[in-house]
């Protein structure tokens, strides 16, 4: 049987992550690569393994497992090709049973390969795996890894293989660039991806593919030249430009305040506790400080970072003292209310008083609230940014990463979500005070200063 399973084909690509030592994986391939027979063949060998490459013993107790991003994904991917792969008993092969709606097929050895949804993320806790693939790791929440998924691998210190096409600079470029370049971590002086290797094969090294389907396929004049990066060359390109360009944010070394007004937006996140918090990825705070001349925005600065409440409001009235004159603004909610003793504490303390305005939504989608009050003045480049050098916190490159990732669901756009505030606070210059009836996120009532000039 083992003859068999280790007979499986593969082309030089997929051979050489299968030769990989590591214990974690990281593969990012355009389409038609052959991911999806790669993780199969893994999957079938490793189920018949009765010791892992750490040495320990692999029972029944120890299953492989497939996550794609969703249980019907997953089934549609992986089953027939596991099935053609192995084959059943009555035919000469090795699956012995299968459960198509629990997801299972077990072989001849009593060894289980199941597959499961990270849409579901309970399906996958209390699960002690020989071996896991998680398939389009880009589409999935990094907390299914990070929460779930990887404490249940100590057990056997089983191996993990990531695969899929790149979508946008997320959590899984980060995981490629980590197990690409093996980061130090300042803390301990040593790197946390010693055991990480990345693999990066675009289409064209699946040399089974047709060459005359894929020069078709890169030449097609009506298929936008991000997609042919991601899809086929397997690139991490950023949201596509279809929004927001980083081009269109000029760096600007110097302004003159001269006539405008300064608004300060803040876009508050869960607050830092004493502990700390063991995700180092989640949203940010961000204190916006923008300078708003007709219809010219210069953002003048950007603070961001994980803090407590009493160094957030420390930070946002240090920025209110340094700006007479300023507007503040401040997402509404129950982090708001939090802020308030705090911000009143240092307000006496600095004796600068300004009353915070409550930034809403306004019944609009967060995404459709960026694009409607950056990409039109971003575009006619009127949105600029000062430049960082002589600042001490750098925030340039941070910020127009974001750009470069929006609209992917998955990236952080906190800084142009507390920038785009500034819409819904530089309006209220253009609104009649006396229509009370006025709400903001009515796009027929807006009026942009640029609109009348």
């Amino acid at each position: 049987m083992a003859e068999r399973v280790l007979s499986i084909a593969l082309h030089p690509g997929q051979q050489a992550i299968y030769n990989s030592t590591a214990r974690f994986k990281v593969v990012a391939a355009g389409r038609r690569f052959g991911k999806s027979h790669l993780a199969a063949a893994i999957l079938s060998i490793a189920a018949f393994e009765e010791v892992n490459y750490r040495g320990y013993k692999i029972t029944q107790e120890h299953p492989v497992y497939y996550v794609a991003p969703t249980f019907e994904q997953a089934r549609r991917i992986i089953w027939p090709k596991l099935r053609q792969m192995l084959g059943f008993v009555a035919s000469g092969g090795y699956i012995a049973n299968e459960n198509t709606n629990d997801g299972w097929i077990e072989l001849v050895n009593g060894h289980r390969i199941y597959i499961r949804g990270a849409d579901n993320p309970d399906s996958l806790r209390g699960i002690s795996p020989a071996f896991i693939v998680m398939d389009e790791y880009a589409d999935m929440k990094p907390e299914v890894w990070y929460e779930i998924i990887e404490p249940a691998l100590m057990d056997v210190e089983a191996q993990a293989l990531f695969i899929g096409t790149p979508k946008g600079k997320n959590h899984f470029y980060k995981m490629f660039m980590g197990a690409l370049q093996h980061p130090i971590n300042p803390k301990t002086g040593e790197s946390d991806w010693e055991d990480w290797e990345a693999f990066h094969f675009a289409s064209t090294d699946n040399p089974f593919l047709k060459v005359k389907e894929l020069k078709r396929m890169m030449q097609a004049g009506n298929r936008p030249m991000e997609i042919i990066q991601q899809e086929l060359n397997a690139s991490f390109i950023s949201g596509g430009g279809a929004v927001l360009r980083p081009q269109w944010f000029p760096v600007v070394q110097g302004v003159d305040p001269g006539a405008g007004s300064i608004f300060i937006t803040v876009d508050l996140a869960g607050f830092k506790t004493q502990q700390g918090s063991k995700k180092l990825d989640t949203d940010e705070t961000v204190i916006c400080i923008t300078l708003v001349q007709e219809d010219v925005w210069t953002v003048l600065k950007i603070l961001h970072g994980h803090w407590d409440v009493k160094d957030t409001c420390a930070q946002i009235v240090w920025e209110v003292r340094n700006h007479p004159g300023c507007r503040l603004g401040i997402e509404a909610g129950a982090l708001l209310n939090a802020c308030g003793p705090y911000l009143e504490e240092y307000m006496r303390t600095y004796n600068r008083y300004v009353t915070p305005e409550p930034l809403t939504h306004g019944g609009t989608k967060k995404q459709d609230r960026i694009k409607w009050a950056l990409q039109g003045r971003a575009e006619r480049h009127k949105v600029r940014l000062c430049s960082d050098v002589d600042q001490e916190r750098k925030w340039n490159d941070w910020f127009l990463q974001q750009v470069a990732d929006f609209p992917d669901p998955l990236a952080h756009d906190d800084g142009i979500d507390a920038l785009a505030y500034v819409d819904q606070m530089a309006m209220a210059n253009f609104v009649d005070p006396s229509l009370d009836t006025y709400e903001y996120g009515s796009r027929e009532d807006m009026i942009y200063a640029d609109s009348v000039h």
